[in-house]
């Protein structure tokens, strides 16, 4: 059983705790090693279309309350930047305050990891600092172009280096021959070991210039593929139609037996 909290927003700071509250995530966040918390900055674009910062101010909270580990912040941009994106969203601003430091995954040193039980990525350059790393989604809710949402899985797409991975924009590589099973490799290689999805006000249509919608949520897990299917049925999608989700279906995690836990 899959469990998902799906949390009425008040604010970030009380509604991300209340959810992480609810899936136990404290006693379950590493106490030594390194804690990445990982947004969608795709872009420099504002909120919905990447992820607040006050979102990621939450989080980084919660885990400096409940965990001795490091915690940083880290993205690697789909389009222009890494810095310009965390400069125009106030990542930097909030760095400084609290002493975080934040991860270029386009600039960092690359590994190569090789699975054989991949669809279609069978080696992935990643970050070395990722590897090892425990790792939080912290996604905005979003239709997407390609595979109908982007939420806690696809979110991990900007993990992969720019250098590796890049043709009309960052990460395009990534998107052909199929960008669904890209997903799935990618989650195999590194799923999020806990996702925070801010559907207080989602982007409904696409993932850069859709329609705000006010969903007024907040959701965690510990299970990429259940919060994604959770998080896809608010923008009107059967989870089951969803490729990417019944690809990962019983191999990154559960669509068929999902407890949400409301607040």
């Amino acid at each position: 059983m899959s469990i998902v909290a799906k949390i009425k927003f008040i604010d970030y700071e009380t509604s991300v705790s209340k959810a992480l509250d609810l899936i136990k995530a404290a006693g379950k966040l590493p106490q030594k090693g390194l804690v990445i918390i990982k947004p969608n900055l795709t872009n420099s674009n504002p909120p919905p279309v990447t992820t607040n910062v006050k979102a990621v101010e939450a989080v980084y909270k919660y885990c400096k309350s409940h965990s001795k580990a490091t915690i940083a912040i880290g993205e690697g941009c789909g389009d222009g930047i890494t810095i310009d994106t965390f400069t125009a969203n106030g990542y930097t601003d909030l760095a400084e305050e609290y002493g975080i430091r934040l991860i270029d995954f386009n600039e960092e040193k690359a590994i190569v990891l090789k699975r054989k039980d991949t669809l279609q990525l069978k080696k992935l350059y990643i970050p070395e600092i990722v590897k090892d790393a425990f790792i939080i989604s912290l996604p905005v809710l979003k239709d997407h172009c390609f595979t109908a949402t982007t939420v806690a899985m696809k979110n991990m797409f900007g993990i992969a280096p720019a250098p590796y991975y890049r043709g009309s924009w960052n990460k395009s590589k990534l998107h052909s021959p199929s960008t669904h099973k890209s997903v799935v490799d990618i989650c195999l290689y590194k799923k999020p070991d806990l996702s925070v999805v801010d559907a207080s006000v989602a982007l409904a249509g696409s993932h850069l210039s859709g329609e705000s919608k006010n969903f007024g949520l907040i959701l965690a897990s510990f299970d990429a593929v259940a919060v994604d299917a959770v998080s896809s049925e608010l923008l009107g999608h059967d989870p089951k139609d969803i490729q990417y989700l019944t690809l990962a279906n019983n191999v990154l995690g559960s669509l068929d037996s999902i407890e949400i836990l409301h607040g």
